[in-house]
């Protein structure tokens, strides 16, 4: 088939889908089906120069419009409490990471439509450097010089143009931080001070929407609506799954102390960072208090032993449209 001939038929089925959702053909015959996404960030202008996770005010609104309309968004007591629809196809909201953005843009959106979601927030924002070590090594990748070079734990890594690859250990930055046994924050913060000495943008007020976290009032003023509950996501950002038990339970154990400190609140949910988890994490968890655990990537296919363990679906601009989105979600 011609390739011209191709692309009409692909656009033809993209005006049929298109017009099938809006009059929420989709949102049909789902019979109590649950689709629980994942979002990072809101931003003004869907800048997607340093990653792929932060969509626009404007898309954002317009998917939470489209989720009311056609899907049914879940409280958490609904979730809790299995309460679904089984008319139209069950969702339940998640941001991870806790940025500021998420009370500044998102938040708004979700009162405008009272529509629920979980905000992960981590104790990162009580740290001497209050970022997160992923938003700033992404950053500076988009500034660095060849010659750059960071030196962690005695092990040299150098820009290659794209990332900090460390020859002798065959690994890129990202993965070396990513399965590090080490807790606490030293070993992140020792990264970001370098990283921001190859290019500190911590200055640049145009820049805060990427890395700026909560701060302990914009907790507490996300858990005073009716359509936020905050949950942990760690204390340090650890992968927890790469830590042994005990130490992953004790800094979960700490962002619980903290963030109950500031709501006020139970803290009684988890969204593991980077889908980092162990069964055995999962089941210590559950016995102190974890009632629902989000995961990414299930991967050990037990949930009818661990029913408190949830599959989440990422939601970024790399997937297209809005119309796109809504209908892998009503598909998947």
């Amino acid at each position: 088939m011609k390739p011209q001939i191709i692309h009409k038929l692909t656009t033809i089925k993209k005006v049929v889908a298109n017009n099938l959702i809006d009059n929420g053909v989709y949102a049909k015959s789902r019979s109590e089906k649950l689709v629980i996404v994942i979002y990072h960030g809101v931003d003004k202008s869907q800048n997607t120069s340093f990653n792929e996770r932060f969509f626009s005010v404007s898309n954002f609104e317009k998917q939470i419009a489209s989720f009311k309309k056609h899907c049914n968004i879940l409280s958490y007591d609904d979730f809790l409490n299995a309460n679904y629809s089984s008319e139209k196809t069950n969702i339940l909201i998640t941001f991870d990471d806790g940025y500021a953005n998420n009370v500044n843009y998102a938040l708004p959106v979700l009162d405008k439509y009272n529509a629920h979601a979980f905000f992960f927030v981590t104790g990162v924002g009580t740290m001497d450097k209050k970022i997160l070590w992923a938003d700033v090594l992404d950053i500076v990748c988009r500034h660095a010089g060849k010659d750059s070079v960071v030196k962690l734990n005695d092990q040299v890594f150098r820009f290659n143009g794209l990332k900090f690859v460390c020859k002798e250990l065959n690994t890129d930055l990202a993965a070396y931080i990513q399965t590090s046994k080490k807790t606490g924050y030293e070993e992140k913060e020792e990264l970001v001070r370098q990283l921001l000495g190859i290019y500190d943008f911590t200055n640049k007020k145009d820049m805060e929407d990427y890395w700026l976290l909560m701060t302990d009032e914009e907790i507490h003023k996300a858990s005073l609506s009716k359509n936020i509950t905050i949950g942990s996501h760690g204390f340090y950002h650890n992968n927890l799954g790469s830590l042994a038990n005990a130490d992953a339970v004790a800094e979960v154990l700490l962002s619980k102390k903290y963030l109950e400190n500031i709501i006020q609140k139970e803290v009684t949910s988890i969204g593991f960072p980077d889908g980092s988890y162990t069964e055995q994490l999962n089941e210590s968890l559950n016995k102190e208090g974890f009632k629902k655990q989000f995961l990414v990537d299930y991967r050990f296919g037990d949930e009818h032993k661990r029913n408190y363990a949830h599959d989440r679906y990422g939601l970024y601009p790399s997937m297209g449209n809005n119309h796109r989105i809504l209908y892998k979600i009503l598909n998947l």
